[in-house]
């Protein structure tokens, strides 16, 4: 029988060249992550991500997790997902403990696929599709001086470079300002294109739906974050007083902590993420809740190429929403600032192709790692 045999956490961090910004003011300055790194005895070793701080991450891992999982049957995924997950439940059912758990999860999933000579989606369900359509994450805050200019360069960029779908960064402090960005991008692009905004939850009630209602001229797909995380009923009020879709709970956790936002349909668009809400195990359970109310599920993707290839097989075995004779397949967030983790950690890459990305095929993730990067940005 297979053992789980060692857990390895390896934090990473690269400079960013070009150092970008969202309403939030944070500036990032450096892209990092925490990758697991799991072996069994026999030799198979499986890859995951956790969202969020990697120190953190690390050490939940090292001191709490790792170690209670060593000798476990690496195909019990779920018996050890609910085991960690009781273990930290008096101080961790949200946050960091759970982004770490994540990581395991997904690294237990990548085993069990290289052990079956499956990819990760045929272990969960099989392949409602082989392809994805991906839309661009960008457009943050680089040169205040420039922001209409630097946002419609690149929105030009990324259409131009085949993509179908783009999500931009809005909430400057100033809504005139917001929307008159919003504007000029959605002329560069044409009307064909899919447009998203990104608030990263910086408006009041009031200003959200103020500017929820101008954003709507704009054809916008879906408005995303548009107040804070914390304030449901908020969010019903939001999404009640638009007709556009509205969007959130990448910085949920759980099936427990979907639950009221899913029941309450405070959101038209659930976007858990698999480094962060519990992982593939977890992910699965989120959204079979969001179908069984009407709410979608298009997945938060925010790291390295492990966290791409774990939402890609996510999102391979999740059906259309709803189904329809066209098809409705869920999106794939493919964020495209600078991030050599998602870029050159695998030996081959994962990319756009004519606005799809395939879906990888290989055994578990379907990715192999370049152990070289990882030597090359190691902090801990």
């Amino acid at each position: 029988m297979s053992q789980i045999k060692k857990v390895t956490c390896h934090v990473v961090s690269a400079p960013v060249e070009k150092p970008f910004t969202s309403s939030r003011g944070w500036i990032y300055k450096t892209r990092g992550s925490c990758i697991v790194e799991i072996e069994t005895n026999d030799g198979i070793v499986g890859w995951g991500e956790c969202y969020g701080p990697s120190a953190v991450s690390k050490a939940f891992i090292d001191t709490q997790f790792g170690p209670r999982i060593i000798g476990r049957d690496p195909f019990d995924v779920e018996v050890i997902w609910e085991d960690l997950y009781n273990r930290i439940k008096d101080y961790g059912t949200t946050g960091m403990a759970i982004s770490a758990i994540s990581g395991i999860d997904i690294a237990l999933w990548d085993i069990i696929g290289k052990s079956c000579g499956q990819p990760i989606h045929k272990l969960i369900g099989g392949s409602y599709r082989d392809e994805v359509t991906p839309y661009a994450t960008g457009l943050y805050f680089i040169d205040m001086n420039r922001l209409i200019e630097e946002a419609v360069e690149e929105a030009i960029e990324f259409k131009e470079n085949g993509f179908t779908a783009i999500k931009m960064k809005i909430g400057l402090g100033d809504l005139k300002l917001d929307i008159r960005r919003v504007e000029a991008v959605r002329k560069a692009v044409g009307d064909d294109m899919r447009l998203m905004v990104d608030a990263n939850h910086c408006f009041t009630v009031p200003q959200a739906i103020k500017i929820g209602r101008e954003l709507e001229k704009l054809n916008i797909e879906w408005f995303e974050e548009p107040i804070s995380p914390e304030d449901l009923d908020g969010y019903v009020e939001v999404t009640r007083a638009l007709d556009m879709a509205v969007a959130g709970g990448e910085n949920e956790f759980t099936r427990w902590g979907f639950r009221d936002i899913v029941v309450r349909k405070a959101m038209d668009i659930v976007q858990p993420d698999v480094c962060a809400a519990g992982g593939i195990s977890e992910c699965r359970k989120i959204a079979t809740l969001a179908s069984a109310h009407g709410v979608e599920c298009v997945p938060h993707a925010w790291g390295s190429v492990i966290g791409v290839a774990a939402t890609l097989h996510f999102l391979a075995a999740l059906p259309d929403q709803p189904p329809s004779f066209k098809g409705n397949p869920p999106l794939f967030e493919f964020e495209q600032c600078e991030n050599p983790f998602r870029d050159l950690l695998s030996v081959e890459p994962i990319v756009q192709r004519n606005g799809k990305v395939s879906v990888p095929k290989g055994p578990g993730l379907g990715i192999e790692i370049n152990r070289h990067i990882l030597d090359q940005y190691r902090v801990a």
